[in-house]
């Protein structure tokens, strides 16, 4: 039976993914700080702040078989506009530095650490995903907003292009209130019904059945 490694999926959004991957006939491993209560999926609970690159590396070893699908769906950031204009004492400013440093752990280093350290778990057809943002288009109103988050999520995009000259590798520009083609896009993914490259993909606001490959800007 093949394995989708799940990252973040324990929550109502998540379970979208979850039931497409279920539905293609994989066996759903989820690690969150939540977890999922459907049927059948194995939960490895973890604290968000207290996974660090030793618990995930034991986390990762613990994994048996082959991974054939993996999709990350966490999200961090902490920084917000009045950061950049508000004085802080120093204790405060440790604080933040801290918190957007272990930010940018779980929302682009950790994604990159355990794909590495999956090593011989993944093989040429394992298919890697990433739930983007609209604010990987730097012109997007309200961008600016959320220094940290929409850099993430850029970042994001680069680390998918680069690992998808070894993987099939794809993103999603969400719109959660369709959630009909978020589990459609999943599926077809999963299930071999279309192939992946690199490819963005969006949702069709007219007909929320559908998903569209993204056109860039």
């Amino acid at each position: 039976m093949k394995q989708a490694l799940l990252i973040g999926c324990g929550n109502e959004r998540g379970n979208n993914i979850v039931n497409a991957c279920l539905n293609s006939g994989y066996k759903v491993i989820n690690i969150g700080s939540s977890q999922s209560d459907i049927k059948n999926v194995v939960n490895i609970k973890i604290n968000w702040k207290d996974l660090d690159i030793i618990h995930t590396h034991k986390i990762l070893n613990r994994l048996n078989g082959n991974i054939d699908f993996v999709f990350f769906n966490q999200n961090a950031s902490s920084l917000s506009q009045i950061d950049f204009t508000q004085s802080k004492g120093t204790l405060d400013m440790w604080g933040l530095v801290k918190n957007w440093t272990n930010s940018y752990w779980l929302s682009c280093q950790m994604p990159f650490f355990l794909i590495h350290s999956l090593g011989h778990k993944l093989h040429e057809k394992s298919i890697i995903g990433w739930m983007l943002s609209s604010y990987i288009d730097s012109a997007k109103t309200g961008v600016d907003d959320h220094a940290d988050y929409s850099g993430y999520k850029f970042t994001n995009l680069m680390i998918m292009r680069n690992f998808n000259r070894k993987y099939r590798c794809f993103g999603i520009d969400p719109d959660f209130s369709i959630s009909l083609g978020m589990t459609n896009l999943i599926h077809d993914i999963c299930s071999g019904k279309i192939l992946v490259n690199g490819t963005i993909f969006e949702f069709d606001k007219k007909d929320k059945s559908k998903y569209n490959i993204k056109k860039e800007t």
